[in-house]
């Protein structure tokens, strides 16, 4: 029998090699103890370890309040689980539109492409969300100020994130959604 101390044996093929034993991992009660570990514990989900693709880029925002609803979204109602890559940023399409900050639409363009030949993805989602506080910002308060005025802001912002989108990247098809506080997404096809 090995006797091993502090590191771990693996025997391969006739070789030898030794690896760190697994860290001491301490489950923490908020991010304040969780933060000060050298190592944290993630929990993995299984099925993208040897996958080199994504079929799809969301776009989405970056607003906190809409993290889990978006992950869902992504996995149990569009079934894309471990098949998409995301990109998040204020306003999500409005990030590529607007003209404000134009690193945004650079950033965004360089992205798709390196995510065009990196991951082969074929289509891209724009994921904007109700009660954005970078469309008010960007846009202006009347923009959004009720329902119907903020829908159709999203609207014109889709249609014009859609035709930078083809006219750069003519082979991505592109999907845009608008969702509200209460999860409800909306799709708006053209």
């Amino acid at each position: 029998m090995f006797e091993l101390f502090s590191k771990t044996l693996f025997l391969t093929l006739g070789s030898a090699f030794f690896l760190e034993p697994l860290p001491e991992v301490h489950h923490a009660k908020n991010f304040n103890e969780a933060i000060k570990n050298k190592y944290i514990q993630v929990r993995a989900l299984k099925g993208a370890e040897n996958k080199s693709t994504a079929s799809t880029l969301l776009i989405s925002c970056v607003d906190f309040r809409l993290r889990e609803e978006t992950e869902r979204l992504m996995s149990e109602n569009l079934k894309l689980l471990n098949d998409y890559d995301e990109i998040a940023l204020p306003g999500a399409a409005l990030a590529l539109t607007q003209h404000t900050y134009p690193d945004w639409n650079q950033t965004l363009e360089e992205v798709i492409g390196i995510l065009k030949g990196l991951h082969h993805i074929k289509r891209i989602i724009f994921l904007d969300h109700r009660q954005c506080g970078a469309f008010k910002l960007l846009k202006g308060e009347a923009s959004i100020a009720t329902r119907d005025e903020e829908t159709r802001t999203h609207k014109e912002v889709f249609k014009e994130a859609r035709k930078i989108i083809q006219k750069e990247f003519p082979d991505l098809e592109v999907y845009t959604l608008l969702i509200g506080l209460d999860a409800m997404a909306e799709n708006f096809k053209e």
